[in-house]
């Protein structure tokens, strides 16, 4: 592939990972598993998929984990980093407007019953969009799972 069109792809793809975060932030969801459980499983998936990529994909399987991070990156790193590492880092105002507390899907109660739904039906599409094209899925990972 050639570097312009690598490069464009990954933006593609960065910019694609960004407009899921904000429409997944948007749809009613608790969290099912703890916050530093959940960075240290996102970082290793992050990690080993974009590893497992052919080289020829690395950079856009990485740029799309990117950008499905970033606004996180971008609106709550700094207080997370506070909160757990005892930091003085400034907090700016939120730009992810996911991010307001009037446009977050967040549940705040123990009533997770439709988030548990909405995880299931995103689990439920990430396999079907996988398995359809399973050919495209093959040439960036090319591992068989016979």
């Amino acid at each position: 592939m050639a570097l312009q069109k690598t490069i464009s792809t990954a933006f593609l793809a960065f910019i694609i990972g960004i407009i899921s975060h904000g429409i997944l932030d948007y749809v009613p969801h608790c969290y099912p598993i703890p916050p530093k459980i959940d960075a240290v499983i996102g970082l290793s998936i992050i990690l080993s998929l974009t590893f497992l990529a052919q080289k020829t994909y690395r950079f856009i399987v990485f740029a799309a984990f990117v950008g499905s991070i970033f606004p996180d990156l971008i609106d709550l790193l700094p207080a997370i980093l506070n909160k757990y590492l005892a930091l003085q880092l400034p907090i700016a105002e939120k730009i992810f407007p996911w991010h307001f507390h009037e446009y977050s899907g967040s549940i705040y109660s123990s009533k997770c019953s439709v988030s548990s739904f909405n995880h299931f039906v995103l689990l439920f599409t990430v396999f079907i969009l996988i398995w359809s094209r399973k050919k495209d899925t093959q040439t960036i990972f090319p591992f068989d799972l016979k």
